[in-house]
């Protein structure tokens, strides 16, 4: 990815280190959409032999199901944890949005999985595929696997 250099990828959970936030993409339900969704509870669970990731999410957001429908997800570092995209993004959630479009939000596919990634908004991007889904209580955690890990140069 322009302006990014790849990162080992058991040392990609480093990335999440000091973010508040995560921007979660998908890829959407029609040929073309791709989604973005703000996450705040998320967190590395392993590093060897590649990196892991979760996040927790309420099942019926748009972002679930496209996760669980592909089976991959990519993590997006905000650069700023008051980055305006993070907060509009979070007040959509329907399987007709595009946010990109909407909110005029840069992207580029990522390398290795189908998803838009925020390469202008973002200081590290991890491309992951799921691995499993929990359900607990009233959300679901979504596990993750790295496939892929980049950061700002």
């Amino acid at each position: 990815m322009k302006g990014f250099k790849e990162v080992d990828l058991q040392a990609a959970y480093k990335l999440l280190e000091g973010t508040e936030a995560i921007m979660v993409c998908t890829k959407g339900q029609k040929d073309g959409q791709y989604n973005v969704t703000p996450y705040g509870w998320f967190t590395t669970y392993d590093y060897d032999p590649v990196t892991k990731v979760l996040f927790s999410s309420d099942p019926t957001h748009q972002c679930a199901h496209n996760a669980k429908r592909t089976e991959e997800f990519a993590i997006c570092v905000p650069k700023d944890s008051k980055d305006p995209v993070i907060f509009q993004c979070g007040e959509v959630s329907s399987p007709d949005a595009d946010k990109f479009a909407q909110f005029n939000i840069k992207g580029e596919k990522a390398s290795k999985i189908d998803v838009k990634v925020l390469t202008e908004n973002s200081r590290a991007i991890i491309e992951c595929k799921l691995t499993k889904v929990l359900k607990e209580s009233t959300v679901e955690l979504f596990l993750g696997e790295a496939v892929a890990a980049w950061e700002k140069e």
